[in-house]
């Protein structure tokens, strides 16, 4: 059914990666897909922004980030999935949608923005990879 999955997190606000994250293990292990569990770091190369930072800094928090990413597979999915991370830098949406369109993924899985609210809203981000993307997208609680 499924042969690639990504799943776009940001593993510092577990209201929206740990639901995709557990639907991303159910369904590789009940398809033997592929999972694609990416993180997308913003990008400092603009002169404004840049000025603030030491020279090295986006280097290093690329590496960081990259770090942190690894450490959270590992510690949030079983052994034996077949799992690839990837770190993108710039905007959130665009990311993704590239990110999808370059592993030919079957389905996207998201959580919608942050902690639950009373009306069911859509960030911005799951807003537009819904109406932009070219594969299924599964937008979770």
């Amino acid at each position: 059914m499924f042969k690639d999955i990504l799943i776009p997190i940001n593993t510092s606000d577990k209201a929206t990666w740990e639901n995709p994250v557990k639907t991303g293990i159910e369904l590789a292990q009940a398809t033997g897909a592929t999972l694609h569990v990416m993180t997308v770091f913003p990008r400092f190369d603009y002169p404004v922004v840049e000025s603030f930072f030491p020279v090295d800094f986006e280097e290093k928090a690329h590496a960081k980030a990259n770090e942190e990413l690894h450490k959270f597979v590992a510690e949030n999915f079983p052994k034996g999935l077949k799992i690839q991370t990837i770190m993108a830098v710039g905007s959130v949406y665009e990311e993704i949608l590239a990110t999808a369109e370059k592993i030919k993924c079957d389905l996207i899985i998201m959580s919608r923005k942050g902690r639950l609210r009373r009306h069911f809203n859509l960030g911005s981000n799951v807003n537009r990879v819904i109406h932009h993307a070219t594969t299924s997208v599964l937008v979770l609680e």
